[in-house]
């Protein structure tokens, strides 16, 4: 089994956004030379989310929308009163939404369904980020791995 690590870097630009990072992770199954196999996508921050989502503007701004409804940032947070920072519902969001995904690799390729994009979701911004890329699997048959 072949496996190939690598990152790329995220900048965002704003307290809230999304960020279709597909291209990019498409880009590095390319490079890993995986044939068929998986592609997981993690990001260690705590602030922030990996998540798959239908690729629409509109539904980017409804999800964070909906995100601060149900996780207004309370002055009354624990974390809001201490040392930490203001951010506790940047912290609260993280842990709905998820840190990573796994997603097929097949001939090559994500094998991700028609409308699915790979997000990546910054809550506490802007800031520059992380995301740790591993992709798993074997060679395409006949070629040097």
């Amino acid at each position: 089994m072949k496996v190939f690590t690598t990152a790329i870097r995220i900048k965002s630009g704003a307290k809230t956004a999304e960020v279709n990072i597909t291209s990019q992770v498409e880009a590095v199954i390319l490079e890993s030379n995986v044939y068929e196999g998986m592609a997981l996508v993690f990001t260690g921050h705590t602030t922030a989310s990996i998540h798959l989502s239908n690729a629409d503007r509109d539904l980017e701004e409804d999800f964070h929308n909906l995100l601060k409804e149900i996780v207004p940032n309370k002055p009354d947070f624990r974390h809001n009163k201490g040392d930490y920072g203001r951010n506790a519902d940047a912290h609260l969001k993280s842990v709905l939404v998820g840190n990573s995904v796994t997603v097929p690799v097949t001939k090559g390729r994500l094998a991700l369904g028609q409308w699915q994009a790979i997000y990546f979701s910054e809550f506490d911004g802007p800031r520059s980020r992380l995301i740790s890329i591993k992709v798993f699997g074997a060679a395409e048959p006949g070629t040097n791995p």
